[in-house]
């Protein structure tokens, strides 16, 4: 949820609020913070051309991504003292560690959460729990595949999901299916 919400803010402020969070976290003073405000919003601008090309292939979108993300660094070096650019390297390092825990956790609590609310025995929670982390193994193989085309990665994936709900439908019992069903139509009728 926090991810999408992250990705409709405006690049635009998105690049500021990352430019006001680099100027406390790294005591940037206004010389520095306004370079650093220029250089976010210019790879914000350079990122958006980048994804909204239709022409590209996946693969090449992310070998333009990895330059232009080299770019960015490289003009972030030049800005940044060698302890500022130590210390956005290691804050870098620490929210890529929490954000993987969090999501780790939230994957883990997702069959408690089955338990809780469908009433899953222990040994439906441990096959609950199996399934889940052998598709987050397959999801990721099939994120980090940069060699697939955005259209057979997103059929893989949809091929995926439903092999995923299939093999969770197997684990319980009709009466929980049907509450399961429906919890999931609640959750889309939220949602829209």
């Amino acid at each position: 949820t926090v991810m999408l919400a992250q990705r409709r803010m405006d690049p635009m402020d998105r690049a500021a609020k990352r430019a006001d969070t680099m100027k406390r976290e790294l005591s940037l003073d206004e010389v520095q913070y306004k370079s650093v405000k220029a250089i976010n919003e210019d790879y914000a601008n350079k990122q958006m051309r980048i994804w909204r090309d239709t022409t590209l292939s996946r693969e090449s979108r992310h070998a333009q991504m990895r330059v232009l993300h080299q770019e960015k660094e490289a003009a972030l070096k030049k800005v940044l003292t060698e302890d500022q650019h130590k210390k956005l390297v290691a804050n870098r390092s620490a929210q890529k560690k929490m954000r993987h825990a969090r999501m780790a956790r939230h994957h883990s609590e997702r069959a408690e959460r089955m338990q809780k609310n469908l009433a899953l025995t222990d040994e439906q929670t441990g096959k609950i729990k199996e399934i889940d982390k052998v598709f987050a193994n397959k999801f990721r193989a099939l994120r980090s595949d940069i060699t697939l085309a955005r259209e057979d990665s997103r059929e893989k994936a949809r091929k995926l999901m439903d092999e995923y709900r299939f093999q969770t439908k197997s684990v319980l019992t009709d009466e929980q299916l049907k509450k399961w069903e429906s919890q999931k139509q609640e959750r889309k009728k939220r949602k829209s």
